[in-house]
């Protein structure tokens, strides 16, 4: 027991091992390891792509003359297509080629189908036509006709119309034309629903005056597209052109050859996107309340248009008729057979 205490004072004794040296650092590959996403890695500020606008100033920074990163609204693209391999990249292009014609088709055959169930189902009515003309079958067809002006409509509205959106021309006008919809209609459809016998005038009024108002606001609003309110401080300035080419306040040289930051004239950011969307189906609800009550304390409508268009109409199919009379049959064979068993029973 000594002899092993001794021995194992002296293990005690000696130094410890040295631990093994760190592994070199590894130089990021392909954006591998790499704090920021891939996008800004290869096409950001600091990139061998990076675009800059040098003539600039800017008053926080206490710069005369800067250079301002301009952003490549393609990079995601370029980036798809030079950076991953080249399978991944076409089915990335194939996945945004399917996704805009699943969106642009159903956009041109509810077009058509509205064309055709909403407005020429009232026509003969209101021409003083024969309503034998208004069938399932016509309406079919209408409805695929419709649907030729259209797609040439949108074919030439994606070939022509420019924008500087960041989601690109058509991308913005989907994005509009879904919230047009939301702003003009979510009121009536929830009003269908919930409300009890819902005026016709008032749910009319309310698509009329949310779409009109999201329509206004779209064109009058302030979008810079950097998704900024118009906050008082400097930080919320965008760069602005110099004027002077004298050193910035910082630099150790005489005061003459210093610049005067009030020189810089910056626009501020001023970008109210989201504030359209919210207000105008609050409009819209607000005039459907207004217009709702006001009906049912008059008990009688405030206006009539269109007659024809406002009655409501049961949408029948022959596949309907005929599940309807097998229904009467089926009722009819069910009270024969119970009168004949209450008979028997007796």
């Amino acid at each position: 027991v000594a002899v092993v205490a001794v021995v194992a004072s002296l293990g005690a004794c000696e130094p410890p091992p040295p631990p093994p040296p760190p592994p070199p650092p590894r130089r990021p590959r392909n954006g591998e390891d790499h704090p920021r996403p891939r996008t800004l890695f290869y096409y950001g500020p600091d990139s061998q792509y990076a675009d800059s606008q040098t003539d600039s100033c800017s008053k926080i920074l206490d710069l005369p003359q800067c250079g301002m990163w301009k952003p490549d609204p393609k990079a995601f693209i370029k980036l798809l297509t030079t950076v991953p391999p080249g399978f991944i990249g076409g089915w990335g292009l194939l996945g945004i080629v399917a996704a805009s014609m699943s969106t642009s088709d159903g956009a041109i055959l509810a077009l058509g189908t509205v064309f055709s169930h909403n407005i020429m189902r009232h026509v003969p009515k209101l021409m003083g036509m024969k309503a034998e003309l208004v069938t399932d079958k016509n309406l079919l067809l209408v409805a695929r006709l419709a649907t030729i002006p259209f797609a040439f409509a949108a074919i030439l509205v994606a070939a022509f119309y420019q924008s500087s959106a960041p989601a690109g021309a058509t991308g913005y006008l989907l994005i509009v034309a879904f919230d047009v919809v939301l702003a003009g209609c979510v009121v009536p459809l929830f009003a269908c629903f919930y409300v009890d016998k819902p005026s016709p005038n008032a749910g009319l009024l309310s698509i009329v005056g949310g779409t009109l108002m999201r329509v206004v606001l779209e064109f009058t609003l302030s979008k810079d597209g950097f998704l900024l309110l118009p906050f008082g401080k400097d930080e919320f300035l965008d760069y602005g052109t110099p004027t002077q080419d004298l050193y910035p306040g910082w630099f150790d040289v005489p005061s003459g050859d210093k610049w005067d930051s009030a020189t810089c004239k910056q626009s501020r950011f001023s970008d109210f996107t989201g504030v359209d969307s919210l207000a105008s189906p609050l409009f819209s609800l607000l005039i459907f309340v207004v217009v709702h009550y006001a009906e049912r304390a008059l008990g009688r409508p405030l206006f009539t248009v269109f007659p024809a268009l406002m009655t409501p109409y049961t949408k029948t199919s022959p596949d309907d008729v005929d599940n309807e009379d097998r229904s009467v049959a089926s009722a009819g064979d069910i009270s024969v057979k119970s009168t004949t068993r209450l008979v028997v029973t007796k």
